[in-house]
């Protein structure tokens, strides 16, 4: 194995992501938004580094050069996005920008929900979704569609829930 793997090309890409389903293709693009993100935030302390801290020119040039790094890997990040959307596209869906719908949400989850719901089309009634940290729950319970915070804290883990 080479000690540097490449990244898979983005028609590489756009092939493997036909056989992906609906859920499983958001999932990805919450993901790649995800790893955006940390990228942004580890950008910003780096940024902060060189102007506080950095005490040579090549350390300087070095951390730049990582943040340059970083931002290629952000714009293959948002290809690969664009890739997603285009899939979905092609498929005759409408594509939904779940950011857009979360900064929707109203007083509560419940009225988030159904907010969200409401833009992409699903009713309660033929809503199933995955499965929130395991609970297999459908949306449907008493408390707000996910397992209890009592749940969440036991086995730590966060989960992504689309």
């Amino acid at each position: 194995m080479s000690s540097e793997s490449l990244p898979i090309t983005p028609a590489a890409f756009a092939e493997a992501i036909k056989e992906l389903t609906l859920p499983v293709l958001y999932a990805k693009v919450a993901e790649l938004r995800n790893s955006i993100a940390h990228l942004q935030r580890s950008d910003a302390e780096l940024r902060t580094f060189i102007a506080e801290s950095c005490e040579t020119e090549a350390d300087k040039r070095e951390l730049e050069g990582y943040i340059a790094e970083n931002e290629g890997v952000k714009e293959s990040m948002d290809v690969r996005i664009a890739l997603c959307k285009a899939e979905v596209e092609q498929r005759g869906q409408i594509w939904i920008e779940l950011d857009e719908i979360i900064g929707n949400e109203t007083k509560s989850e419940e009225e988030g929900r159904q907010v969200r719901s409401a833009e992409s089309g699903f009713t309660s009634a033929n809503q199933t979704g995955p499965a929130v940290n395991g609970t297999g729950n459908t949306g449907a319970s008493s408390e707000g569609g996910r397992s209890t915070a009592e749940d969440d804290d036991d086995d730590g883990n966060d989960g992504v829930y689309l």
